[in-house]
Order: structure tokens, then C-alpha cells, then sequence
């Protein structure tokens, strides 16, 4: 599920090789600490070559409200990483003969526009056309409802086309919700008990299932937002509206298993993997492709709620690292990055956290709220005040919160994003403010 502003890609700057003598873990661990220490990043992170898991970390809390410290039973909500698992079952099904590439999704779902039109392959790597469900403003307003098939049936199926079959890629959740109701009719049984059946129970991923109501008594993490100060509980997508886009609970240590066994054949035969593999236009079939120089990764990220994912495999090494983490107040490219420079010795700095946390009047954030554009960025960007803290939101997305900083900067550091007010001596000027987004800035102006 991308619930989260930017639709985040890890693009990874290092390039693996793996080395003769044993990476500074312990430099590692001094950086998560930090980050942890300064409510940067609460999670866990583990890295492996094959079976051997070289590294492990776990920052923070599962319950931050209960002082109950994460470790490796910690079971985190995984977003969109699940459409990994949907697409190994819609191949197991293709290996078995009860399905192939170019079904067509009328077989099973006829009311939805292009149904004859739209392929199993085409909701694999996501060239269906059909609108991203949990991009609608009907999906953002009820996260907390519990919702039937037929209700998501209904939902999706009243949506406009965004373009015509196989015309482009363009990335849709709706696409594996529809796998996974596929998935569940034709094997009658549900996704939840097929995960367990063909992928958990049989490779031992006992903390790998389909999720519900987070219980932190079993193990369940919930997930946070740093603001006022302090790690404040968000609220939980009902599951039944994730499903096979995103309704999976993991640990970082199931998924390097996962990975491993995915993308070595045992899972799926060669052949579907081969096919997972096959990219177009950036999107394999479940499959993401991270070029590093002359290397290549495998995988996929995911965000529901406050909890990001990630997951890739270097075929090159047998090198697989997971980050799972239920407090971002990072960008998630930097929590991978940094152990991926530590395994490849290659230079990084420990980071040195100076800016202040400031509060902000609410006479100056009602000077704030505005429509504000840019010449050079697509999307016009909205700052409202809710619950007397300042919030940024963007056309189809949930709206993020803002956390102030001196010198007239407000971030919300899960994406990497600061929008920079200047500051006078006494004030901020109001009308005007640069947005930094991954080294590049734009320039808004109110409207």
C-alpha cells in the first residue's frame, strides 16, 4: 500500500562488492543507535548472504505507550512488500496450470471496465489502467472500516479508466487486490490461509501471515509519527481493505528468508521466475529493479499507516537486506543506504543531529495556510491546520504533518521532505517557501 506522499523507490548509491575482511558492524550499530537515540528511526533492519544473517539492529519500540522494546519476534505491517507473496501465489497457480499470463480478468470479474481487455500479466506489472484505489479520497476518508469484497468490488469497479490496457505502466494497488480475490476463487480458500499454506508454514516464516488488529502481546508493532515532541500512535488501516495490496505482517528476518528462497528458485520454478523478472517500462511482474552501477537488485517497498518496508535481493552475492520500520522520522533511502555503504566499506559519516525542535504559534501558522504552486513542480501543495499543527497535503494523498524547526523550516522527515519559509530576524515571510525533496528545490508561491 502507498499511503505515504512521494511513491518512494530506493535508488541505492553504493555499488555491492562483496568484501575479503568482516564490514565495521559495530560502526553500523553506532548509527542506528544514534538514529534511535534521536528519535529518528524505530525498527529493524537485517542483512544476509544466503542463510547467514551478517547483521541485525532493532530501534525502539513495538509499544512505545506499553515501554515494550522492539527485537527480532517483532512483527511489523508490510504494505506493499505483500504484492512480492501475491505474485509467488498467482505463479504458483501458472506452474500448476490453473491460470496463465494472458487470462483474462472478464473470467472472473466482467463488470470492471477493459475486463476483457486487462491480462493476469497486466495486473502483475501494473499496465491494467485501472485507478489506484487507495489513491481515491472514498478509501482515504474510511482506512478504519471494516469492508466486505463486494464493497471493494463496488468501490473499483465505479472508478474511470486512467488509460487503456498494456498502453503504460503506471504503479495501482487496485491491480493486486484483484489478484488476490482471483487467487482466493479459484483455489477456495482465503489469502490468508494461502500464504500460510504455500509459503509461510513450509520455509518456516513463523512471523510471516496475514494481519488483523495489532496485538502487541503477539508480537505486533504499531506504528508512529514524531510530532509535539514524541512518538504518537497513528491510527490502523482496517486489513480487510489491504488484502492481497498489502495485508501481510513480517520481520526483517522473514523477508531476507523470503527473498532468498524466492529468487533462487524455490519458491517459484525457474521459468515464473524468469517471468517476474521480465521488465517493462521499470515494473517486472511483482518485482522492482534497483540498478547499482553494473548490478542489479530486486524487490520492493512498501507504506501503510506509519510503517515503511523494503525488501531486495543482489543476485550477483546472494545479498538480501530488509528494513522494517514502524517510526520513520527518516527517509527510508537512508536507513538502507547506510548499511549498504557499511557492508561494501565504503565512507559514511556518523550524523550529527543540530537543529532545534521550535514551537510555533498559532497566530503564525494561520499566515501559513494556503494553496501555494510552483512553476517547476507538478503538484500544487495545500498547508491547513488541524488539531493546532500545521499539516502539507497534495491532490489524492492523506495529509502529512509538519514538525517546526529554527530558522523557519518545517519537515516531515519520513520522505526526506523540508519546506524552507524564510526567516527574518523577528518573522517568517509568509507568502513564499522552498520545497527540498532529495537534493532538488522548488520554489512556491501562495496563490
Amino acid at each position: 500500500m502507498r499511503i505515504t506522499l512521494i511513491l518512494l523507490l530506493v535508488m541505492f548509491v553504493s555499488h555491492i562488492a562483496w568484501p575479503q575482511d568482516e564490514p565495521d558492524w559495530k560502526k553500523l550499530e553506532a548509527y542506528y543507535k544514534l538514529l534511535e537515540e534521536n528519535n529518528k528511526f524505530m525498527g529493524g533492519v537485517a542483512i544476509y548472504k544466503g542463510e547467514k544473517r551478517l547483521f541485525e539492529y532493532y530501534a525502539g519500540f513495538s509499544s512505545v505507550e506499553k515501554s515494550k522494546r522492539a527485537n527480532y519476534q517483532t512483527r511489523y505491517r508490510i504494505g506493499s512488500v505483500t504484492e512480492l507473496f501475491t505474485a509467488a501465489l498467482v505463479f504458483q497457480l501458472i506452474e500448476e496450470g490453473q491460470l496463465t499470463l494472458d487470462t483474462k480478468l472478464s473470467d472472473y470479474y466482467p463488470e470492471i471496465t477493459n475486463s476483457n481487455k486487462i491480462t493476469i500479466s497486466n495486473l502483475l506489472n501494473h499496465r491494467s489502467g485501472l485507478h489506484n484505489y487507495t489513491s481515491d479520497d472514498t478509501y482515504l476518508n474510511q482506512m478504519n472500516k471494516s469492508w466486505r469484497k463486494n464493497e471493494l468490488m463496488w468501490l473499483i469497479t465505479d472508478f474511470p479508466i486512467d488509460f487503456e490496457p498494456n498502453e503504460k505502466a503506471c504503479y495501482s494497488n487496485t491491480n493486486y487486490l484483484l489478484l488476490g480475490f482471483i487467487i482466493e476463487h479459484i483455489t477456495e480458500e482465503s489469502y490468508s490461509k494461502l500464504v500460510e499454506k504455500h509459503i509461510s508454514k513450509p520455509n518456516m516464516m513463523m512471523g510471516t501471515r496475514y494481519g488483523g488488529v495489532i496485538n502487541t502481546s503477539m508480537y505486533g508493532a504499531h506504528s508512529y509519527v514524531f510530532q509535539n515532541k514524541q512518538w504518537e500512535q497513528m491510527n490502523q488501516t482496517d486489513i480487510s481493505l489491504a488484502r492481497g495490496a498489502g495485508g501481510l505482517i513480517s520481520t526483517p528476518r522473514d523477508l531476507n528468508v523470503f527473498a532468498q528462497l524466492l529468487f533462487q528458485n524455490r519458491i517459484v520454478n525457474e521459468v515464473s521466475l524468469d517471468s517476474m523478472l521480465s521488465f517493462q517500462d521499470g515494473y517486472g511482474r511483482g518485482v522492482f529493479e534497483y540498478t547499482l552501477d553494473d548490478e542489479i537488485a530486486w524487490g520492493h517497498n512498501g507504506s501503510i499507516d506509519g510503517f515503511q518496508s523494503h525488501v531486495s535481493y543482489f543476485p550477483a552475492d546472494s545479498i538480501s537486506i530488509s528494513v522494517l520500520g514502524n517510526g520513520m522520522n527518516c527517509t527510508l533511502n537512508e536507513v538502507i543506504t547506510t548499511a549498504l555503504n557499511a557492508l561494501c566499506r565504503k565512507a559514511y559519516k556518523l550524523p550529527k543531529f543540530g537543529s532545534r525542535i521550535v514551537e510555533v504559534s498559532m497566530e503564525v501558522l494561520s499566515k501559513l495556510e494556503g494553496n501555494y504552486y510552483s512553476d517547476s513542480y507538478p503538484e500544487r501543495i495545500s498547508l491547513v491546520i488541524k488539531d493546532n499543527k500545521l499539516y502539507a497535503q497534495t491532490s489524492g494523498y492523506k495529509a502529512y504533518p509538519l514538525t517546526a524547526y529554527e530558522n523557519g523550516s518545517f519537515r516531515f522527515e519520513p520522505v526526506g521532505i523540508e519546506i524552507q519559509f524564510k526567516a527574518g530576524v523577528y518573522s517568517l515571510v509568509f507568502d513564499e517557501f522552498v520545497l527540498k525533496q532529495r537534493g532538488a528545490e522548488f520554489k512556491f508561491i501562495k496563490e
